[in-house]
């Protein structure tokens, strides 16, 4: 089977790249992956894991020649290496990332690539707090939700054929509602966790604390452990919709806060039971196509472009 795309850049490798990249090779979307990172020892690790096919000392030797290029670096760095590659980009080229934000790379990829080549903004709903090539997974896109941003249409629709033959289920939608929806259920999460973890950290006994810690402390504080830069240029970047969203937690805090400083039993049951509610909402049992066809079927009635392949 011809491969959709000959030769493709990977500006980037660590656990999301790596995985794009091992899994574009393994499933013959790429006939090549050539990768470029600032870390030549990352380089040859992800040559050994089967990550890309060839290393780049440079952004512009690693995007010559090249039908697409994928910006899989934290995203005020994509930026950087977007303005980097420009100038080298062959016309016809389609450019994507897998940024946790996308309205600001989508404005500066606007602002700086030739008018011949195209931005399609992406986000794959899927990863893990690990970090590094080393953690790629190869499977770690199937059935999970792959979030396409704005582009001409010729050229979305060759990235949302990359999605579905990822296995992931393409949702279109703009940058602005999609940093909106991120900064509610992925952004504001991890800074709840990071805040809880600091809480108990700031306590003077907390070494003690921590030896009596169960599975609840474990499983709220888990993605805490997320990478440090990556997640400040998360924040960064989505830093106006991400302070509404704290407004927001704020608000539920103080509002509990009343309710047991009032020792309103009643209350405090009505709040914990509306919370359990919703939770059991959230889809369990890993990301099976039964999964992904549940989650189509709720973007589709709110009204998002969403295609779930047959079969």
């Amino acid at each position: 089977m011809k491969a959709l795309f000959q030769r493709v850049a990977l500006l980037g490798v660590g656990m999301v790249g790596g995985s794009l990249g091992r899994s574009m090779l393994a499933r013959g979307i790429a006939g090549e992956v050539i990768g470029y990172d600032h870390d030549p020892g990352v380089l040859r690790r992800a040559l050994a894991l089967g990550a890309v096919t060839g290393a780049a000392e440079t952004v512009a030797s690693a995007v010559r020649g090249c039908e697409l290029v994928i910006l899989a670096a934290p995203v005020l760095a994509a930026q950087e290496l977007l303005a980097e590659a420009a100038p080298h980009l062959v016309p016809g080229c389609i450019v994507t990332d897998v940024c946790s934000t996308k309205a600001e790379i989508a404005e500066r990829a606007a602002k700086v690539l030739p008018p011949a080549v195209s931005f399609v903004g992406g986000h794959p709903m899927a990863g893990s707090e690990k970090q590094g090539v080393e953690a790629l997974a190869e499977n770690l896109f199937e059935n999970a939700v792959y979030v396409l941003c704005g582009g001409e249409e010729a050229a979305r629709a060759k990235v949302k054929a990359l999605v579905r033959g990822l296995g992931a289920l393409p949702v279109e939608m703009s940058p602005e509602r999609h940093d909106y929806v991120v900064a509610a259920v992925s952004h504001l999460p991890h800074l709840a966790a990071v805040a809880l973890t600091n809480t108990v950290a700031g306590l003077q006994e907390a070494e003690e604390f921590l030896a009596l810690a169960a599975g609840g402390f474990r499983d709220t504080t888990r993605i805490a452990m997320g990478s440090p830069q990556v997640w400040l240029e998360i924040c960064l970047s989505n830093r106006k919709q991400l302070l509404l969203m704290l407004e927001k937690l704020a608000q539920e805090v103080d509002a509990v806060h009343k309710l047991l400083k009032a020792k309103d039993a009643e209350g405090l049951l009505s709040y914990f039971r509306a919370a359990g509610e919703f939770r059991r909402k959230v889809p369990v049992g890993g990301k099976g196509m039964a999964e992904c066809r549940r989650a189509a079927e709720v973007l589709a009635a709110a009204n998002y472009r969403v295609e779930v392949q047959e079969g």
